[in-house]
């Protein structure tokens, strides 16, 4: 369906700010604004609720999608329509909270999975990826997308409570595993404030991290090119081996003083 004059969703189902009069100015990371085919029909394919138009519950899936949208795809804070200028701030699991531009210079997964404890299992390192290495890496892990959806919703505005989804299938390589097709996915509860235009102030996530990463991580590990010449150069080595073995079997070594045939001298 095509987009009115005064719609800013660009046809977009479930995200608004992506096109018309008020996105004239802004600055898009890629140069324009995104597409969410393939994650929508994700969505719509294994959502397990689907939301009555206009109710509380949609309105909340739809802030939120609209929100990452802009954490993803707008360059300046400025261009936000989602948060409160000068009041955003965003907390996962207790931890220090980001400003916006904090969480915006890091982007959405390296805020997400700052914790140390992720480094030292080699699951995830956010202070050694970047805005960009973040989303690369879990673009390819997840070639379809990482859907979204509201699972309930215990509390109204100005202070939102809700429990929600977030999964995708593995069907590529994460940090040298090997895609296992799997759904990986994780739970969590979110408290959303917002003022009187729903823009986010304050929001703070809870989840375990490792509800998501243990299903990257489950595939075997690829070898690197340098590993798969080592495996071929010692495959060769051995197939070799075992030619002049079996060329040789009944033979015993030359200049052997023990195996040599007849009576020593």
């Amino acid at each position: 369906m095509a987009a009115s004059a005064t719609d800013s969703s660009g046809g977009d189902r479930y995200r608004s700010h992506l096109a018309g009069e008020g996105e004239k100015d802004t600055v898009w990371r890629h140069g324009a604004p995104p597409t969410y085919h393939a994650v929508n029909a994700l969505f719509e394919a294994e959502r397990t609720q689907e939301w009555p138009a206009g109710s509380l519950e949609e309105t909340v899936q739809n802030v939120i999608k609209t929100w990452e949208m802009e954490m993803s795809h707008k360059a300046r804070l400025s261009d936000f329509k989602t948060v409160s200028p000068g009041r955003f701030s965003l907390s996962v699991n207790g931890g220090p909270a980001l400003s916006g531009e904090e969480a915006l210079a890091v982007g959405s997964y390296n805020a997400l999975l700052s914790s140390p404890m992720l480094a030292s299992t080699g699951a995830y390192d956010a202070a050694a990826e970047t805005f960009k290495s973040s989303h690369d890496l879990f673009r390819a892990a997840l070639p379809r997308g990482f859907a979204w959806e509201v699972l309930r919703v215990y509390s109204g505005p100005p202070v939102i409570v809700f429990k929600f989804r977030h999964w995708g299938h593995m069907e590529g390589p994460y940090k040298g595993h090997e895609p296992t097709g799997d759904k990986v996915e994780f739970h969590g509860v979110a408290v959303l404030k917002v003022d009187e235009q729903l823009r986010a102030e304050d929001v703070e996530v809870y989840y375990d991290p490792g509800e998501l990463l243990g299903g990257l991580i489950k595939g075997p590990k690829m070898m690197s090119s340098e590993e798969e010449r080592g495996e071929v150069a010692l495959a060769e080595r051995l197939s070799e081996a075992a030619t002049v073995s079996a060329s040789g079997a009944d033979q015993p070594p030359q200049g052997c003083p023990f195996l040599s045939a007849g009576k020593p001298e």
